[in-house]
C-alpha cells in the first residue's frame, strides 16, 4: 500500500443530508426504530460491502453493489437468529457467524453456526449447525478463496477446540493436526498467514478461581509452554494479534500485577523468546487493539470517555497510525475506527460514532484522499438535537473511585428531575461514552439521566469486578446510592424529583434501591429483574438452571455462590419479593412473556407480593418478548409509558416527592 500521508489534508464529500427539527417535535419512533445498518465491511476487490441490519427479533446481513448501489441479496437466518460477525472470505463469498439471542438486553447469547453465501445470494451453506457444540472462525484464508480455517468446540472433545480446514461450498472438512495435545487447551490463534502459532490453556482446580493458565507458542514446527509467571489467580489472557511479519504476537493480559490489574499490552518475540510490556493504562482497561492494513499491530484504544488512542512508538511513522490520526482529527469529539480494506489496500470502510451520532460509515479512498459517506446507523434521528454525555468520576462512602456519565437536557445543569439508570450484567458488564437511546429520548423531555459504573462493572481491571462479588443489595447498591447523593450535592438533581430505572440486575438494582432508600427515590422502573434471589439460585426455570450435565450445574452452583451468595438468609434479606413492605416509591413492572434469561415468574412473584400487601403498582407484559422488547412498536409502546410515569411522579407538573 503505497501512499504519503505527510501534512495529510482529505476532503470529506458527504452524501448525507443533514436534519433538523424542534425538539417536541420529534416522534418518539426515531430514537427507538431499528438501526439501518450494525456493522459493514469492503470485499477484497472492494467491488461490494456487507453489512448486518436488525429487523424484528433477527440481525441479517445484506450485501451491496457499491456502484450501482443496489442490494443484490439479504440473508436471514430465522426467529431470535442474530449474524454476530461476518468475514469476506473471497471477492464473492461470505462467511457469517450465528447465534440465538433472545431479547434486546440478552448479553448471554453466542454464536454457534456458521454459515457462508455468495455475493449474488447463491451457495447458501451451513458450514457447522451448532449441534454438540459451537464453531469460531479462526481466519478467513484470503490466499485460498474456497477454504477457511475454523475451531469446533465439542462436548464428545470436552470442550477442547479443533482446528478445521472447512470448504465453503462443498463443507467437506480436514482436520488440522498440528495444535497442542493439551486437553486444557481452551483457544487457538493463527498468525496473519492462517498458520497456528499460539494456543491459551487453562487448567481448572476445584474452586472457581483455582486455575492455571498458561500460553503454549509454536516455533519451528514445535509447540513449546510458554509460562506467565503469574503474580495473581486466576489470569487473563486475551490474543491481540501479531506483526506483519508474524514474527511477534501480541496478547492483553494482567499476569504481571498482584494489584492495580488492569489489562496490559504485552508483545512476545519469537527469535528471543522474551514477554514484553508495552503499555498498561493505569485506570482502565485496554478495550480495543488498533491494527493496520497487513495486520501490525499499532496501539491500542481506552475508554473513560471518548476513545483514547495510543500508539507503540515504533508505529510513529506508519502510514496507517498516521492516516487514523488524521481521521480522528477529522471527526473531533467522536471515535473512529477501520473496519476492513480492500486487497490492495487502496480502500478502506470507515466507521463513526459518539454521543451524538449513532453511526456513519464513509468509504475512504486513500489514493485521492477523499471520503464518501456510505449509510448512518439512524439517518431519520436529527443529530443538531441531540445532547453531550459527560464523563462524571464519583467518590464512594468507602473511597473507591467510580466513573459513570451524565446527560442533561440542552441547555439545562441544575435542579434537574433525574432517571438514575442502572446497567445490566452486572459483572464484567460497563456503561461506555457513546449514543444511548433512553438517555437521548428523556433529554429532549426534560429529563437528566445518571449513570454509574458500580463496583462489579467491567472496564477497570479484574480487582474492580471482584469487589462487587456478595454484594448485591450491599456495597453495589451503595455505589449507585452514593452517585445519586452526589448529583443532588453538585445541585445537578432536584432531590424531590428522582426516578431510578433498569433492566436485568438493573431492575433488581431498582427495586433494592427503592426498598434500601425510600426517602431519596420518587419512583422506579423495573425492565426484566431479578426479584427473587433464593429461587433464582435453586433454579428457576432460566435457561441456565435447565442445563442438565453435571459440569454445567457444578459451574452455575460455583458461580452464584461466589458471585451472589449461598446463604439462604442473605438471600431473602436481599431480595426484592421478601422486602416489598419496604416499598414507598411507584413502581412500573415490565417483562417479557418469553424471557428465558429471567423468566416472567420474576414478576409475577413480585406481582403477587405486592397484591397481598395492597401496593400499588404499573404493569406492562408483551407475551412474545424476550429478555428486553425487539419490536420496535412494543419499545415505542415502552418509553411513551416509562415518559408518561416520569412526567406524573418526577415532571415538572408533578408535586415531585409524594
Amino acid at each position: 500500500m503505497n501512499k504519503s500521508l505527510t501534512g495529510l489534508f482529505f476532503s470529506l464529500v458527504l452524501v448525507a443530508t443533514s436534519l433538523s427539527a424542534a425538539a417536541n417535535e420529534l416522534p418518539t419512533r426515531l430514537f427507538y426504530d431499528d438501526a439501518r445498518v450494525t456493522n459493514m465491511k469492503i470485499s477484497p476487490d472492494g467491488g461490494h460491502v456487507a453489512f448486518t441490519f436488525p429487523e424484528g427479533s433477527e440481525v441479517k446481513l445484506a450485501i451491496m453493489n457499491l456502484d450501482s448501489q443496489q442490494l443484490t441479496t439479504v440473508f436471514g437466518l430465522g426467529k431470535n437468529q442474530h449474524v454476530f460477525n461476518f468475514w469476506w472470505s473471497s471477492d464473492t463469498r461470505v462467511v457469517m457467524s450465528v447465534g440465538e439471542v433472545t431479547g434486546f438486553l440478552d448479553n448471554m447469547g453466542r454464536p454457534s453456526r456458521l454459515y457462508a453465501g455468495s455475493v449474488d445470494g447463491s451457495r447458501r451453506e451451513q458450514l457447522h449447525d451448532g449441534q454438540g457444540g459451537f464453531a469460531q472462525l479462526l481466519h478467513p484464508l484470503p490466499d485460498d478463496p474456497d477454504h477457511i480455517l475454523v475451531a469446533r468446540y465439542h462436548w464428545a472433545d470436552g470442550g477442547t477446540p479443533r482446528a478445521h480446514r472447512i470448504n465453503t461450498y462443498r463443507r467437506t472438512r480436514n482436520y488440522v493436526g498440528d495444535q497442542p495435545a493439551s486437553s486444557d487447551i481452551i483457544a487457538l490463534i493463527p498468525d496473519n498467514s492462517g498458520e497456528l502459532r499460539v494456543a491459551v490453556e487453562a487448567k481448572r482446580g476445584d474452586t472457581f478461581d483455582d486455575a492455571e493458565l498458561n500460553l503454549h507458542v509454536k516455533h519451528n514446527d514445535n509447540w513449546r509452554v510458554l509460562s506467565l509467571d503469574s503474580k495473581r489467580q486466576p489470569v487473563t489472557v486475551r490474543p491481540a494479534g501479531f506483526s506483519a511479519d508474524n514474527s511477534r504476537a501480541y496478547f492483553l493480559s494482567n499476569h504481571d500485577v498482584a494489584e492495580g490489574d488492569t489489562l496490559g499490552l504485552f508483545r512476545y518475540d519469537f527469535s528471543s523468546r522474551q514477554i514484553e510490556l508495552l503499555h498498561r493504562d493505569d485506570e482502565v482497561d485496554i478495550s480495543g487493539i488498533i491494527s493496520g492494513y497487513d495486520g501490525e499491530v499499532l496501539g491500542v484504544l481506552t475508554r473513560s470517555g471518548p476513545a483514547t488512542y495510543t500508539f507503540l512508538e515504533e508505529a510513529a511513522d506508519n502510514d496507517d497510525a498516521i492516516l487514523l490520526q488524521r481521521l480522528a482529527l477529522s471527526f473531533p469529539g467522536q471515535d473512529v475506527s477501520i473496519t476492513s480494506y480492500t486487497r490492495d489496500g487502496k480502500r478502506a470502510l470507515v466507521f463513526v460514532r459518539g454521543d451524538r451520532n449513532p453511526g456513519e460509515f464513509f468509504l475512504f479512498d486513500l489514493e485521492t484522499m477523499q471520503a464518501r459517506f456510505i449509510s448512518a446507523a439512524m439517518p431519520d434521528l436529527p443529530r443538531d438535537t441531540l445532547v453531550p454525555m459527560e464523563p462524571i468520576r464519583v467518590t464512594a462512602r468507602d473511597g473507591v473511585e467510580l466513573h459513570g456519565f451524565l446527560t442533561r437536557p440542552a441547555g439545562q445543569k441544575e435542579n434537574l428531575p433525574l432517571i438514575v439508570e442502572v446497567h445490566g450484567g452486572p459483572f464484567g458488564v460497563a456503561d461506555t461514552w457513546g449514543f444511548r437511546r433512553d438517555a437521548q429520548f428523556f433529554a429532549q423531555h426534560g429529563y437528566a439521566t445518571l449513570q454509574i459504573n458500580f463496583r462489579g462493572s467491567g472496564n477497570r481491571g479484574d480487582d474492580f469486578v471482584r469487589m462487587g462479588r456478595r454484594e448485591w443489595g450491599g456495597k453495589m447498591q451503595d455505589d449507585v446510592t452514593d452517585a445519586t447523593r452526589w448529583a443532588i450535592e453538585q445541585g445537578i438533581a432536584d432531590p424531590d424529583r428522582i426516578c431510578i430505572q433498569g433492566g436485568s440486575y438493573g431492575g433488581y438494582a431498582t427495586l433494592m434501591g427503592v426498598i434500601r432508600e425510600p426517602e431519596l427515590y420518587q419512583c422506579g422502573v423495573a425492565i426484566v429483574g431479578v426479584f427473587d434471589l433464593p429461587w433464582f439460585r435453586r433454579g428457576d426455570g432460566n435457561d441456565w438452571s435447565r442445563q442438565r450435565d453435571r459440569r454445567s450445574r457444578e459451574q452455575r452452583e460455583q458461580w452464584f455462590s461466589v458471585h451472589v451468595g449461598d446463604d439462604e438468609s442473605f438471600l431473602r434479606r436481599n431480595s426484592p419479593v421478601h422486602n416489598v413492605d419496604q416499598i414507598q416509591a411507584e413502581l412500573f413492572i415490565v417483562h417479557g412473556g418469553a424471557d428465558v434469561r429471567v423468566v416472567v415468574g420474576h414478576a409475577n412473584r413480585l406481582r403477587e407480593a405486592l397484591d397481598r400487601i395492597g401496593k400499588s403498582y404499573e404493569w406492562m407484559l408483551k407475551e412474545e418478548e424476550g429478555h428486553g422488547f425487539y419490536s420496535v412498536d412494543n419499545r415505542v409502546e415502552l418509553a411513551d409509558q416509562m415518559l408518561d410515569f416520569f412526567n406524573r411522579h418526577i415532571g415538572a407538573e408533578s408535586n415531585g416527592r409524594n
